[in-house]
């Protein structure tokens, strides 16, 4: 294209110009994507620049639930308008570099609004394949997937990697990640956290007398009642069977103290499915400087255990 003529253009010809692009254009865009069977795919998007013109495939708008014979000329805010807020920044930030010539590509993931008010997940990639005589933009030229759905496998994927699929709390690993989080808040900003260990007294007895999914009903709502008396930013973690941490984070082993009684009462008083009630045994510390994340979980199991030796539906600290 010849920018230099392309300004001198009546408007007429402009026009014309630009609905013979557009055609041709979205000719090129459905025989791509007749071509072209990955899952997601929206076919591929044109941006005349400097006269902001955007074409795409009708499939584009038709995801977004859309007419494309009732949309008429479209400008690149048609889209941009409707990210996500969380996103917006982020997705401008990345097309205004490419834009400068910073990037080789303009390539992002996104959130975008369907017209019925839910979002839809993009991934999109573009190129300017035109400047002018100065280096500003002429011609875009990009490919857009809708993968929404391997967003939603990739959700799926993280929950079981962080989380216990039976009580959906979170796992030993995370765990171990949070500590040391934790461990370094303390080093960096003398931010201490006392870490809470309770154990169900006689679980294997519940299980072998009332069975295993018995067992299950009670884990959940035991879980469950420890997540209505802890506060917001506690967190809960299964550590194995019917072993639980709590890491209480900003909490001197005084406050900790107040709290493991206040749940260890709670515990005590609750009706569980089937079983009337249990008791259990509970270990509190609070973290040393220097200790490692396994220092501090096994000071606190040594102090659940001699809850257990002691008679259980003990807590000690």
């Amino acid at each position: 294209m010849d920018s230099k003529r392309f300004e001198q253009w009546s408007r007429e010809e402009l026009i014309d110009y630009v609905t013979k692009l557009e055609k041709t254009l979205k000719e090129e865009s459905n025989d791509f994507l007749g071509n072209f069977k990955w899952a997601g795919n929206l076919g591929q998007w044109f941006w005349y620049y400097q006269d902001n013109k955007v074409i795409f495939n009708d499939l584009k708008a038709q995801n977004l639930g859309y007419n494309p014979e009732n949309l008429g000329l479209i400008g690149f805010e048609f889209f941009t308008d409707k990210l996500h807020p969380d996103d917006y920044d982020r997705v401008m930030d990345n097309m205004r570099k490419h834009l400068r010539g910073e990037t080789p590509a303009y390539e992002v993931e996104y959130r975008i609004q369907h017209r019925k008010g839910h979002y839809i997940w993009y991934y999109d990639r573009g190129v300017v394949v035109e400047r002018d005589e100065s280096g500003k933009p002429v011609f875009l030229q990009g490919i857009v997937f809708d993968i929404s759905e391997a967003k939603a496998t990739e959700n799926k994927l993280k929950f079981f990697a962080e989380k216990d699929a039976l009580t959906q709390t979170y796992n030993r690993r995370i765990l171990y990640t949070e500590l040391q989080k934790h461990i370094q808040l303390f080093e960096s900003d003398n931010i201490t956290f006392s870490l809470l260990m309770v154990d169900i007294d006689y679980f294997k007895q519940i299980n072998d007398t009332h069975g295993h999914l018995v067992g299950d009903d009670v884990l959940i709502a035991f879980t469950k009642l420890i997540n209505d008396e802890k506060r917001l930013d506690d967190m809960l973690f299964r550590y194995g069977g019917d072993e639980f941490f709590l890491l209480l984070p900003n909490t001197n082993l005084d406050g900790a103290i107040k709290f493991g009684k206040r749940l260890h009462q709670s515990i005590r008083k609750s009706k569980m499915p089937k079983i009337d009630n249990f008791t259990v045994s509970m270990g509190l510390v609070e973290y040393k400087p220097l200790e490692t994340a396994d220092d501090v979980i096994k000071r606190t199991d040594d102090l659940m255990y001699k809850a257990k030796k002691s008679g259980r539906n003990q807590f000690k600290f």
